[in-house]
This record gives C-alpha cells, structure tokens and sequence, in this order.
C-alpha cells in the first residue's frame, strides 16, 4: 500500500550513489594496517552512514590509541580517487526521479565539496537543487538536524516528509525528525534497518516506485 507524503528527502551514498561499499572497503583496508579488524556487523552499526569524526573517534575507541594524523586525509585521497574514476547511481534511482512529482531535496552527512562533486559527476545537480550537507547543521546524522533542516527549506511539515535512507544514522535521524523512513536494503540487511525505525525496507527502486505508489 503506498505511503501518503508531500515531500521527499534522500540520503546520498548508498541510496542515490553507490559509495559506501567503496568506503567502507577503503577504511576497514586502513584500519587493517593499523592493527584494527573490525567485522561486518560493527562496520554496519558503528561507522557506515556517521560522520567522518564520529568514525575516525570509533575507530580509536576500539584501537585504544590514536589515528595517525595523515589518517582522515589518506582516506579522502584513496576515496575520492576511486569515485573519480567510476561513480554512478544506483540502478533504477534516474528513472524514479522522474516519476516523483512531489518536492524532493537531499540531506547528507557528507562534506559540500563531497556531495557536489558526487552529483556532478552523475548529472544530477539540478535534480537535487535543495541539497544540505553536514555542514549546514550543528550536529549531523543520528541526529534529526539534517532532515529538519530541508523540510523547513522545502516548507513542509516533518510528518509529511519521507526519507529515503539504508544506514543505521540516518535512519535514526529521519525517524528522531518524525519522518517516515524508507530503507534501501542494498548493503545493509532489513532486520538492522527495521531495528533502526525503518517503517519499511526495500531491495529496488522499482519496490519503492510501488510503496510511493508511482
């Protein structure tokens, strides 16, 4: 049965982009050479989807020293590097784009200089035209900031808004703005995101095509 809503807000990597595996396999690499191996389950629940400094503070809490300085920088590097040289978006996400009639904007914990070379290089900057990024709020994902932030800029009630997600922060923090939250179950498996608040989870595009009712 597809949801009633006047406004969408996504989440960017691993929802528009496909990013986090990229990341994720970068960082676990670096945390490797630092002594750290961490498993899929504390990957999912502790790093995927926070902010780099909530990361980076994880990662050091469960290493019991620091990071090396160059550490954040390397990743950046290695990461951006790699999404250079192939980014696309996630199979299905253009033509869904299409389809919604409604207001949509975009609330990600990524860096401005991040999020925009991302959606240039896919196209989609005027797509997503209302667009907010961790800079733009004092505390980003769990935290509701981000997603309260572009339903005030897209002058729609919270409770109208849905939020298209897949990660445990950002699930959270869509469901602590009293928002709807749809989950993409690409990487992360629907029982961590419906324990996260998810009101539902989906494997395609075209699945949640059906739950906007599109």
């Amino acid at each position: 049965m597809p949801y009633s809503y006047k406004a969408i807000i996504f989440d960017c990597d691993g929802v528009i982009v496909d990013t986090e595996t990229i990341s994720n396999d970068i960082f676990t690499s670096m945390l490797r050479q630092q002594g750290l191996d961490i498993d899929e389950k504390t990957l999912l629940e502790q790093f995927t989807g926070f902010t780099n400094e909530v990361t980076l503070k994880n990662a050091e809490k469960l290493l019991g020293k620091p990071l090396p300085d160059n550490f954040d920088t390397d990743y950046r590097k290695q990461f951006h590097d790699r999404i250079d040289k192939h980014l696309d978006t996630i199979e299905g996400v253009r033509e869904l784009l299409e389809k919604i009639p409604c207001p949509i904007a975009m609330a990600t914990n990524a860096r401005r200089k991040e999020m925009n070379f991302k959606l240039n290089k896919i196209k989609l900057v005027e797509a997503f035209s209302t667009r907010f990024c961790v800079e733009d709020v004092a505390n980003g994902k769990p935290a509701p900031d981000l997603y309260l932030k572009a339903a005030k800029a897209l002058n729609i009630n919270p409770k109208d808004c849905l939020v298209i997600e897949d990660s445990v922060a950002g699930i959270t923090a869509g469901c602590a703005a009293g928002m709807k939250v749809l989950a993409y179950s690409g990487a992360i498996s629907k029982e961590m995101q419906a324990a996260a608040g998810a009101t539902a989870c989906f494997d395609t595009m075209q699945e949640l095509e059906v739950l906007l009712g599109l």
